[in-house]
């Protein structure tokens, strides 16, 4: 609670906003009276079993009532309960991806208890239906899906990255066509953890050419969840936030030994193909999910005609194989390859050559609906990535008489990111109301590269075996703990703490890092975080919720060793130099929420402040720069102070049983204090209006998107960032069911061919010229399921 009230009484700018702590005494006061007044209210409750056609039971099903935030999901035996009820007549909907949504009207009345069992038919699941969940990490509101910013879906994204630009206060800078690196609240790479199944990733490059997510393709994704603040403390270490893509879940399908997807689809301009299939099926107690997946695309135009370089090949082959032991207990075995090749980085100063990406993981869970152990997890991975980059098609691979030096060079280099880990969790019931998590988690990440130069036209060799990351581990091993307790029938407690013991090392040091940075590459750490939720259901429609946590990251290899190498926060081409003794990260945050959800209207708004203490960022040096044709000025990483402030606010409003109005707004304020400049990367303010048409049998939808984009002029100027235009474009997207197991899909992007550069994305080393976004682009998408 200290760091709560440290958030109420702290001054931050949006213009300028205050808030005091004798205002939130005054609302919390006025939430108590709302209270009382809330509980006298009669209610009753209503109880069900969920289960597939053969009786079987459903876990994790979806229970609410439209139109309110009271909801729950199923447990292991298929039963859900939903208490506290006020009187009056409800829809009640069940439903979970891969059956069939039902929907019927009851009525909680003086009989108080009411009992409602309910059977979910198998729903083909469509390849390209991704639903991004945004949550802030609480239960209570993951399980309230009825809000449309919870669900986006027939998003034509080819890559993950353009996923996730959908959700308010997400952005992705794009260095090339693929590898869209996610920032959530100006939070970036690392300081936002990424998972995939429950295992942790890391990229391969020291570019970072790829985000870890960019080793998943869309079409595999079942459900992307993003937290942002310090609330996924039990997903592992240093999360400031963190993104969690799912796959498919083999045990919520329907029985049959084979189903199966066929998706086939084309963007103009990016001149982009693409075809995916999926298998799965079940067999008694065993379960299986196979997907592929192939994608090309070309140089593209942006809204000015100008050819922006975009080639790219990518080929995808992951599966699932699960054993049903017994009712609640499974085991799935899961394991994925990814090459992509023949990449252009118009945003690097290479092009990448190939990244080879291969995973491997085993999860057992155990779940229960009786006792103190509610369910078990245990969970073990293997992720590796191969990657190589050259400068073949870059201006460097050419003779220039006018710069130095003036003959043609050739630039490889080879690098790999080898992570390793698992976890274990037990959720507990542990009487009088109370439940909660143990667990712990441990990771191990090495990362090596090396950098060769030759003279293209003799062969001779410039730097051999040059080291950019000195075969760099990273090691982590974390303890947590996590409780929830309801403090009435309306308001709900919960806090986490964590605890993480880290160990980096390198096992090399070049002649330039002993001499100027330390011969010691080795640090330890012992990082504590915590964070702590209180969520009030004010009545059946309002939810008003508060949160605070302060959460640690330890540096990654780029900050720690990074011997005047390119760096991927900055949109300059400088060199960098890193430091193995750079303090972790400290982010503090505080939380707002307000939610409600009407038959017709629904909004959910959320106002944050974040403080950051030795806070990573770039200052520049006084170091001689490594390669000729590098700036002259080199950079250096070290720890100063932050501090960030904004707002995301999404409504919906449905005029009909066709017709329904969204729109969302995003603020994001940031001061790097230690250099009395913002922080570098902030995104301007936008903007999202969408209209869409949808029949009640879900047949056919059209729907029109505009994004309004400010300038950013508010920049880092000592770091070269540039300022943007703002901009506005529109969409339009539809789609139609043909016959029982087809679907066409299609629609333009950027309809009005705007010319515009998203604030975030990567600067042309050769030009000074952000990357551009793809001008209008024409796409189609064919499916058939079976």
């Amino acid at each position: 609670m200290n760091i709560l009230r440290k958030y109420m009484t702290t001054d931050f700018h949006f213009g300028t906003i205050r808030k005091e702590k004798r205002a939130f005494l005054h609302i919390f006061l006025l939430i108590s009276l709302l209270f009382s007044a809330v509980l006298a209210e009669k209610s009753g409750m209503i109880t069900g079993q969920i289960t597939t056609e053969n009786g079987e039971s459903i876990t994790g099903a979806n229970a609410y009532l439209a139109g309110t935030n009271m909801g729950t999901t199923s447990n292991v035996d298929g039963h859900f309960e939903l208490s506290d009820v006020p009187f009056g007549d409800y829809v009640l909907v069940v439903e979970i991806i891969g059956r069939e949504k039902n929907q019927q009207k009851i009525t909680v009345d003086k009989t108080e208890n009411l009992s409602v069992d309910v059977q979910l038919a198998v729903l083909p699941i469509n390849l390209q239906d991704i639903v991004v969940v945004e949550s802030r990490g609480s239960d209570l509101t993951e399980r309230m899906n009825t809000l449309p910013t919870k669900v986006i879906a027939r998003i034509p994204a080819r890559v993950t990255g353009e996923l996730l630009r959908e959700i308010p206060g997400v952005e992705a800078v794009r260095r090339g066509p693929t590898g869209l690196d996610p920032v959530v609240r100006g939070l970036r790479e690392t300081e936002v953890g990424m998972y995939v199944d429950g295992t942790r990733y890391f990229p391969g490059g020291p570019g970072r050419m790829d985000s870890p997510l960019s080793h998943l393709d869309p079409s595999a994704i079942h459900n992307i969840q993003v937290v942002k603040g310090p609330y996924a403390l039990t997903w592992g270490a240093g999360n400031l936030s963190a993104i969690h893509a799912e796959t498919r879940d083999l045990f919520q399908e329907g029985s049959g030994l084979l189903h199966g997807r066929l998706t086939s689809g084309y963007h103009s301009n990016v001149n982009a193909s693409e075809m995916a299939g999926a298998l799965n099926g079940r067999s008694g107690n065993i379960s299986y999910w196979l997907h592929g997946n192939w994608r090309e695309g070309q140089d593209y135009e942006d809204g000015n005609g100008d050819v922006v370089p975009g080639d790219f090949r990518s080929r995808e082959v992951r599966g699932k194989l699960g054993f049903q032991f017994a009712p609640g207990s499974q085991l799935i075995l899961s394991g994925g390859y990814q090459d992509q090749d023949d990449m252009d980085y118009p945003g690097r100063l290479l092009d990448a050559r190939f990244f080879k990406v291969y995973n491997l993981n085993a999860r057992y869970r155990l779940l229960r609906s009786q006792g103190m152990l509610r369910s078990l997890e245990v969970l073990t991975y293997l992720n590796d990535v191969d990657h190589e980059m050259d400068n073949d098609n870059k201006p460097t691979a050419q003779p220039n008489e006018n710069r130095m030096p003036p003959f043609p060079l050739l630039v490889e280099v080879m690098t790999g990111a080898k992570v390793s880990g698992g976890k274990v969790a037990a959720e507990l019931a542990l009487g009088n109301n109370w439940s909660g998590e143990v667990g712990g988690d441990i990771y191990s990440v090495n990362r090596d590269a090396v950098r060769q130069i030759y003279r293209r036209d003799t062969g001779m060799q410039i730097f051999s075996n040059d080291v950019v990351w000195p075969d760099a581990t990273i090691r982590d091993i974390g303890l947590f703990a996590r409780a929830k307790r309801p403090l009435s029938s309306r308001i709900k407690a919960s806090g986490t703490v964590r605890v993480d013991f880290v160990n980096a090392d390198a096992d090399t040091v070049s002649e330039f890092f002993s001499e100027n940075i330390t011969n010691d590459m080795s640090a330890t750490e012992r990082n504590l975080s915590a964070s702590f939720m209180l969520e009030a259901a004010l009545n059946k429609h309002w939810l008003l919720s508060v949160g605070a946590g302060s959460v640690v990251r330890t540096a990654d290899a780029n900050e720690r060793y990074s011997d005047r190498f390119p760096s991927s926060k900055a949109q300059t081409s400088a060199e960098f130099v890193g430091n193995p003794d750079l303090f972790p990260e400290r982010s503090t945050q505080g939380d707002i929420w307000l939610e409600a959800a009407f038959e017709r209207f629904s909004l959910h708004s959320n106002i944050f402040y974040r403080h950051m203490d030795n806070y990573i960022t770039l200052v520049e040096s006084e170091f001689s720069k490594k390669l000729p044709l590098s700036p002259n000025q080199v950079f250096e990483y070290v720890n100063g102070d932050a501090n960030f402030g904004g707002f995301e606010s999404a409504v919906s409003l449905r005029l009909s049983e066709l017709l329904s109005l969204n729109g969302a707004a995003t603020y994001l304020w940031g001061e790097d204090t230690s250099l009395d400049e913002p922080v570098l990367g902030i995104a301007p303010l936008k903007f999202d209006v969408g209209v869409r048409l949808q029949s009640p049998d879900n047949r056919y939808y059209l729907q029109g998107n505009v994004k309004i984009v400010s300038e950013q002029d508010r920049v880092a100027t000592t770091r070269s960032e540039l300022t943007t235009d703002g901009y506005t474009t529109m969409d339009v997207r539809g789609g139609i069911k043909i016959f029982q197991n087809f679907e066409l899909r299609g629609g333009i992007l950027n309809l009005t061919d705007e010319s515009y550069t998203d604030h975030l994305n990567a600067k042309n080393p050769f030009t000074g010229q952000q990357v551009a976004e793809p001008g209008r682009v024409f796409f189609t998408n064919l499916s058939f399921g079976f």
